[in-house]
């Protein structure tokens, strides 16, 4: 019963992380984790056949729909590849397709694996009509509004082609990683953990405004289904996708002879650090589509491809000494100080150490020689210490009982694996929660960065977010400050005054709310339209919103029951910062309506028309159900169309919703 014990547990443990990974986009253990786990069960299942379930993981791939989006049934299954990770599995798997095709001549395409999600576009006649991401291959979810954000992705091609679906990989830059992941941590929000969780997590936005403010991106690497055109190659197939806009599959090669093969995957792995983006392998396919459709598929991948999967990167170096910095909202996260140590193309003199429990089970010392990596190509994390190699003087490491940047006591919270300083006068949180009020996406206080927030509190001109707008008062010791001057200080001035204006929902932002962002905000400031009737807020009012968990209410309630900042709002609202949320032109008359916007609008942006139903009281959702009251439906209005036409919601032109905006404003 051993074998069958074994591999029940890796059953499990990979649907667990199916789901973490596919699902909730916050996989706990790295790819290569994950695929020696997969290839075990494999190789047990071969072995051992009378104890293989039909469901197993090695037969299906991961995902699941998501219930909040539509379903969408792919007519070409989005299989994924087989997984191979050395040089003779390589060769194995050349050797085995020319045995498969015997004499006919034959090719290969080395591409390289983008680390993204997977998603099909279909296009009708020239214009994008739906994308949808893989889900379980069979079945996956419509995202077409957030595929429309995608900037690099055509939403026109040649209007001859009949009807075109293809399939290809979005990603996110490393650069817009890095600033997504800024802002969540000025927000005191949960950070990605790599670039492709931080794609996934944004593709399966809710809010498609949230999606285009994460500039994701696209490659194509195929051709699912196309009518009025046939191709002899996948080569031929990507210039042709190329010719119509896509990036398709780029640095692909062609190859015949396994040296080629293998110096390709080789080039793609020493061009890793080089790249703007992650990558987890190389991708060998048959060229010729006749050969493919020969060789055929098995029930979950194709005989025709295979993906050859890079080990991760580590080193070796020495760690030098562990920092503590603290974040606006008073956690203390441990940092690694390492003796440099180039890795995965870039030098690596710092890695995170995530929390207390964290080092208490690596066994980290100070001194040691430890192994580092790059998790998801970008953010260096220790795997293991060498204790062979532990000098004699190593100094274990203890989180600090008071915080580092004011010495007050640290706490930790039951169930929280961090510890936090509550200290609201602590100079680091101050500094950080000045960041994030002035913000892009908070308050947006046009020049107001780190450098000119450090100046003015060791200048003493500011102590908390209200003195920002005090600073009118105190033009002349701000023209003295380094670098300052008349001109500028006064582009500054007027850039706050600006911001007074800025509605409540950026407000609700800026305050730096535990669990609450962008999105949150704004549904906190439409629904109860005052800072006033928002503090008065009991937990249940607001755990009812939509979107809302007990665990975010909560914070919420905390936030306004402490006197410290409701004395801060007060303060806020006698400098003559706004303190409600636009009502002009509203009289609620839309109050309890849902409307979903689908298709491509003329008369208005989408965001232009999601601001209009929610100034008149109305709802504006991304999905259409038996609770719709109207879909909006634009030009090339995709499957909310058709589902609401199933349903029998009310369908509603620009012209009747322009019309319908003029009556309840009653012009």
């Amino acid at each position: 019963m051993e074998i069958w014990e074994r591999m029940e547990f890796l059953r499990q443990e990979l649907e667990k992380h199916n789901k973490l990974y596919y699902e909730n986009d916050a996989p706990i253990i790295s790819d290569f984790e994950y695929d020696a786990m997969l290839r075990e069960l494999e190789e047990l299942e071969a072995k051992y056949p009378i104890y293989a379930l039909p469901d197993s993981p090695t037969k299906h791939v991961g995902g699941r729909v998501n219930e909040k989006f539509s379903k969408v049934t792919h007519q070409v299954p989005m299989k994924s590849l087989g997984d191979i990770f050395s040089k003779e599995e390589v060769l194995d798997f050349c050797s085995r397709v020319r045995q498969s095709v015997g004499d006919a001549e034959l090719s290969f395409v080395v591409e390289r694996k983008i680390d993204g999600l997977s998603v099909s576009v279909e296009y009708e006649n020239g214009k994008m009509v739906r994308a949808s991401t893989r889900g379980d291959g069979l079945v996956g979810e419509d995202i077409t509004e957030n595929a429309r954000t995608i900037k690099n992705l055509p939403k026109q091609i040649d209007s001859s082609i009949p009807y075109l679906e293809v399939r290809g990989e979005v990603y996110m830059p490393f650069e817009v990683f890095l600033r997504v992941n800024e802002q969540a941590e000025l927000s005191g929000e949960k950070l990605f953990a790599n670039p492709r969780n931080a794609a996934a997590g944004s593709l399966r936005q809710l809010n498609a405004k949230v999606t285009a403010e994460r500039e994701l991106s696209i490659f194509v690497f195929n051709i699912q289904q196309i009518s009025g055109r046939e191709f002899t190659s996948h080569s031929e197939s990507l210039d042709f996708l190329a010719s119509l806009g896509f990036e398709a599959s780029p640095g692909f090669e062609i190859c015949h002879s396994d040296e080629e093969i293998w110096a390709a995957i080789e080039n793609i792995g020493e061009s890793r650090g080089e790249l703007s983006y992650g990558i987890d392998g190389a991708v060998i396919k048959v060229n010729e589509i006749a050969l493919r459709e020969q060789l055929g598929e098995t029930a979950k991948i194709p005989r025709w491809a295979i993906a050859y999967k890079y080990p991760p990167e580590e080193k070796e170096t020495r760690l030098l000494d562990v920092e503590v910095t603290v974040g606006r909202t008073g956690k203390l996260t441990p940092v690694a100080i390492l003796q440099p140590v180039h890795l995965a193309g870039t030098t690596v003199s710092k890695a995170t150490l995530n929390n207390e429990d964290f080092i208490r089970e690596k066994d980290v010392r100070i001194g040691d020689m430890i192994v580092v990596r790059k998790a998801g190509e970008i953010i260096p994390e220790i795997v293991s210490v060498n204790t062979s190699e532990r000098p004699a003087d190593a100094k274990p490491f203890s989180m600090p009982d008071r915080c580092p940047a004011c010495g007050e006591p640290v706490f930790r919270s039951e169930g929280e694996a961090a510890l936090r300083c509550l200290n609201e006068q602590c100079p680091a949180q101050t500094f950080r929660a000045m960041m994030h009020f002035a913000s892009k996406d908070a308050m947006n206080i046009d020049g107001m960065g780190p450098s000119l927030i450090n100046l003015l509190l060791s200048a003493d001109l500011i102590h908390d977010v209200a003195d920002i707008y005090s600073l009118s008062e105190k033009k002349d010791a701000l023209c003295v400050l380094d670098r300052m001057g008349e001109s500028s200080a006064s582009n500054l001035l007027a850039a706050i005054e600006d911001s007074k204006n800025r509605p409540l929902s950026r407000l609700i932002t800026a305050l730096g709310i535990r669990n609450v962002g962008v999105v949150a905000a704004r549904t906190l400031a439409k629904s109860f339209g005052s800072m006033e009737n928002l503090m008065h807020a009991t937990v249940l009012e607001i755990a009812a919103l939509p979107d809302f968990g007990l665990i975010t209410a909560q914070s919420v309630a905390d936030f306004f029951a402490k006197e410290s900042n409701r004395q801060l709002i007060e303060k806020l609202r006698d400098l003559g910062v706004n303190v409600t949320e636009d009502t002009s032109n509203s009289n609620n008359i839309w109050a309890g309506k849902i409307f979903v916007l689908t298709g491509t609008l003329s008369k208005y942006t989408r965001s232009e028309a999601t601001e209009i139903i929610l100034s008149l009281g109305g709802t504006a959702s991304s999905s259409v159900s038996k609770n719709t009251t109207y879909v909006l439906a634009g030009e090339a209005a995709g499957s909310k169309l058709t589902k609401a036409q199933n349903l029998g919601v009310a369908i509603i032109s620009e012209d009747e919703f322009e019309q319908m905006v003029a009556e309840a404003r009653g012009q």
